[in-house]
């Protein structure tokens, strides 16, 4: 005898997470929120100075330069 084998396939939603962008209006640093669509939620932060450290990462090896 076969058995048949189902499988329960969730549908696709459109669940994500995008970045927002925040400049401190005194000190002009800037902070990077990822909010989840669904929920509105702030799911990661990121803080000027670990930004600032990961742009220093990034570094001149590639073809961005975020210099003025």
């Amino acid at each position: 005898m076969s058995q048949s084998t189902s499988s329960t396939h969730q549908p696709y939603t459109e669940s994500y997470t995008y970045p927002q962008f925040v400049i401190d209006e005194k000190t002009g640093k800037i902070e990077v929120n990822f909010i989840d669509k669904n929920s509105g939620r702030v799911v990661r932060h990121i803080p000027a100075a670990e930004l600032g450290e990961i742009v220093r990462n990034y570094g001149p090896n590639h073809a961005l330069s975020f210099q003025k």
